[in-house]
């Protein structure tokens, strides 16, 4: 038995290793498994075929190396050290050594573990933890699963990459996948991706590695940990409950800050479309009780017309030709207490291409290509990606100079120039794994990174101007230390549907599941924003959907609509007056919970506490409330059950598990609930009256229900 800080880690004759913790020396938080090679080594051929920000992976193994032997084995008081190497007779093998290594990390809870070999050409290695038949499994960044949270006996590879279309949707993948192969994505595709997980028994792992990993789930009595790079490295984490392992987690991942105060004041409602049309839809909105704290425009660098039909023009600067009263609106919103916010990515288009518009007073895609900013190809050229309609260059985040110029760009175009007060930070994700960078790391390694370096940049951006906690940055992609930059994550793009797929049942999963990898602050497109509809046939927003969607986002971080691809085919929260009405009474929900979101933004930022919980979060003791996926904490006071199913004309009802307690239904003020075990009820929920439930007693509730009756709010 050796000692490393507070842990304690036993090696048996085999070299497994069985780890244990000072504060509870009898239960195992991780062990290498008896039944599997101790460490398995290839030589691999990794390929990735990039598509529109989809990747195709596949590998080709040249030479593998299965049957470790320990040889060596010394502990100097601090580190643990184990050597050995392989017998399995091929000629690489024979000639291959491996080391593996343990420590206390600096960091509370934290045990460092890695593994290397001898020759970097073996550059595929596994490691297989134990685990149990009955271990339920959370985490792993963003994931979307398709029929439950629990991602044992699944195998999941980390990239970032786009989510794709449909994940899975019958007929829409198919259909997207003909027309753009790659482009569907699956249950297993994440804009935001991270190596680290946390089970149901308080085990947690995470590796610091970035290059491209598979965390495999699907034996009953180990794991594996697939991973495309000559080293692993590792954390292993000690904590008591869920919310201590996410809290030990994040003090490596970078916790998240609180965002500006104004996001509490109410709703971002995005609107592209004429500038004076979209004065007049918030004033009518306003007009109508919504509580709005910002307009959202993502067309103030102007649009150009393709063959898909109106798009941005990614050119970040603003467009003074199509937008001559930019800086009129600006004013007048901001007159009113209203933001406005844009849009930007890492991303530049020629447009000396555009043909029939005035030329912008500055070509952005010229200056990088001049001076070098872009990520290249081999030989030197820039390397052009196709997005939808259009070829681009992307930013090379590698190059100082590169960053020093965007960040101005941030700061002159959108900032002063245009008046910009937040912004959503899109894409990072299309990185090629055959690029090649200004630093000369390799681009397989720095993919996963390329997210995290262009939060990094735009959060950069933000306190050199002197504005952090006044500018909101919101953006999609991520990998482990994301958090570390981010202001306040998106789950990006969703189908304007119900399901579980791709639709408003997979944004409450990715935002549940996410908050268990350092994500605190998180939010989805209000309504969806991917629709497939001409003609007034396929798929499109419905206003049920948009309204049962409302209520979702009304208790989550940040409250904020999306007009969606097809605006012109979706239900809109302006539609009618009905639709207005429940969007102001929604707005209003969400002003009242102010006060409280304010206290969960600070337990975000010292704690890395996700402001929207998975229940077993707040009852890890509770086995119902480890499975149950459909419903969440806001925080530890309010538990909230969204409606996912349409109903049409009918009072939607659902099913409501209730932990052990008494819990008093928000709207009616009847209480539910049983001081003996939980309880499942059936709840009634009108339109504007999601089922929300808190416990008796709390001092929370009570102020919130001062709060609503001040706004007008009427409850049954």
């Amino acid at each position: 038995m050796f000692g490393l800080g507070d842990f304690s880690l036993e090696v048996s004759d085999t070299g497994r290793w069985r780890v244990t913790h000072a504060s509870e020396p009898s239960r195992t938080i991780f062990a290498l498994s008896e039944d599997a090679p101790l460490l398995y080594a290839a030589r691999t051929f990794l390929e990735a075929k990039e598509h529109q920000g989809s990747f195709e992976m596949s590998e080709r193994e040249v030479e593998t190396c299965q049957q470790p032997k320990v040889e060596n084995i010394y502990y100097d008081g601090q580190a643990l050290v184990m050597q050995g190497g392989f017998s399995d007779g091929s000629r690489g093998c024979e000639t291959l050594t491996f080391e593996f290594q343990a420590c206390a990390a600096p960091e509370q809870g934290h045990l460092s573990w890695g593994v290397t070999t001898s020759n970097p050409n073996f550059n595929f290695l596994i490691v297989r933890p134990t685990s149990s038949a009955d271990e339920r499994i959370y985490g792993l960044g963003e994931q979307f699963p398709h029929d439950q949270l629990d991602l044992k006996g699944r195998a999941i590879p980390l990239l970032s990459q786009e989510g794709g279309v449909g994940r899975g949707h019958v007929p829409i993948s198919p259909a997207v996948n003909a027309a753009s192969p790659g482009s569907a994505g699956s249950q297993n595709t994440t804009y935001y991706a991270a190596p680290h997980y946390i089970t149901n028994t308080n085990r947690s792992l995470f590796l610091e590695n970035s290059e491209y990993v598979i965390f495999d789930f699907r034996e009953e009595e180990h794991l594996a940990l697939r991973l495309f790079s000559p080293h692993m490295d590792g954390r292993i984490i000690h904590g008591q409950s869920p919310l201590e392992l996410v809290e030990r987690y994040t003090e490596w991942a970078g916790r998240m800050p609180a965002p500006p105060q104004w996001i509490n004041d109410g709703a971002i409602v995005a609107l592209a479309r004429p500038l004076e049309e979209s004065q007049q839809i918030i004033s009518d909105l306003k007009g109508d009780g919504a509580e709005i704290s910002a307009v959202w425009n993502q067309t103030w660098s102007g649009t150009s017309e393709t063959f898909i039909g109106e798009q941005v023009l990614w050119n970040w600067v603003q467009n003074e030709n199509q937008l001559p009263t930019w800086g009129d609106f600006v004013a007048t919103m901001n007159n009113q207490d209203v933001r406005v916010l844009c849009y930007i990515n890492s991303m530049f288009r020629d447009v000396s291409e555009l043909e029939g518009e005035p030329t912008p007073r500055r070509n952005l895609f010229a200056e990088a290509v001049e001076a070098g900013y872009l990520v290249k190809k081999e030989g030197g050229d820039p390397y052009m990606l196709e997005v939808t309609a259009f070829e681009v260059g992307l930013l090379d985040l590698t190059n100082e100079a590169a960053r020093t110029w965007m960040k101005d760009v941030i700061k002159e175009e959108m900032i002063t120039n245009a008046g910009c007060q937040g912004w959503m930070a899109d894409f990072a994700e299309a990185l090629p794994f055959d690029a090649e960078l200004d630093s000369g790391v390799a681009a397989s390694s720095y993919h996963n990174l390329y997210p995290v370096e262009w939060a990094k940049l735009n959060r950069e951006a933000v306190e050199e101007a002197g504005k952090l906690g006044e500018i909101l940055v919101f953006n999609r992609s991520g990998w482990s230390r994301t958090p570390s930059y981010s202001i306040m994550l998106w789950q990006g793009d969703q189908l304007t549907t119900w399901d579980k797929y791709d639709g408003l049942k997979s944004a409450l999963y990715g935002l549940l599941n996410g908050g268990f990898s350092g994500i605190a602050l998180n939010h989805s497109d209000i309504g969806g924003y991917t629709s497939l509809s001409r003609y007034d046939l396929g798929y499109k927003r419905e206003s049920e959907l948009l309204k049962r969607w409302t209520e979702m986002a009304a208790f989550t971080a940040m409250m904020r609509t999306h007009e969606g691809n097809q605006p012109e085919a979706n239900a809109q929260i302006y539609s009618d007056a009905t639709a207005r009405a429940h969007f102001a009474r929604m707005t209003k929900i969400y002003k009242a919970l102010a006060f409280y979101r304010a206290g969960l933004f600070t337990e975000a930022n010292t704690k890395g506490w996700p402001v929207v919980r998975h229940m077993m979060m707040e009852f890890p003791e509770d086995d119902r409330a480890q499975t149950t996926d459909d419903q969440f904490m806001l925080g530890s006071e309010f538990l909230v059950a969204p409606i996912l199913e349409k109903c049409g004309d009918c009072d939607a009802t659902r099913k409501v598990y209730l932990p052990e307690g008494r819990w008093v239904h928000l709207w009616t003020g009847t209480s539910y609930g049983s001081t003996s075990g939980g309880e499942e009820i059936e709840i009634t929920a009108p339109l504007g009256q999601p089922p929300v439930f808190y416990k008796r007693g709390s001092s929370v509730a009570a102020q919130l229900l001062i709060n609503l009756e001040d706004a007008g709010v009427i409850l049954n």
